[in-house]
């Protein structure tokens, strides 16, 4: 009932098995930009304490000062290259 009504995305047998996904999530997580992933975190976080409006302006600035880094270009290159992207560390 949980899953269906939205308040879980996935359920597991076992103990091993969540551990199992949740290790293989944070691989996924850690491949992307460091940059990305701190930007969607921060996003979530105001998200949470102010209105749509606001949130939506937040991100629109946040995006618009991200595309000064690498990691855009970086992303790009692999993607043209069909090749996994390398980032810094932030």
């Amino acid at each position: 009932m949980s899953k269906h009504l939205g308040f879980i995305s996935r359920q597991f047998d076992s103990t091993e098995e969540c551990l199992s996904a949740a290790l293989s999530l944070a691989d996924n997580i850690a491949m992307k930009s460091p940059i990305a992933v701190q930007g969607t975190k921060l996003a979530m976080n105001y998200s949470r304490d102010h209105t749509i409006d606001d949130s939506i302006q937040f991100i629109r600035t946040w995006n618009q000062s991200q595309l000064q880094s690498d990691d855009l270009f970086r992303a790009s290159a692999a993607a043209f290259s069909n090749e996994k992207p390398k980032f810094d560390d932030a």
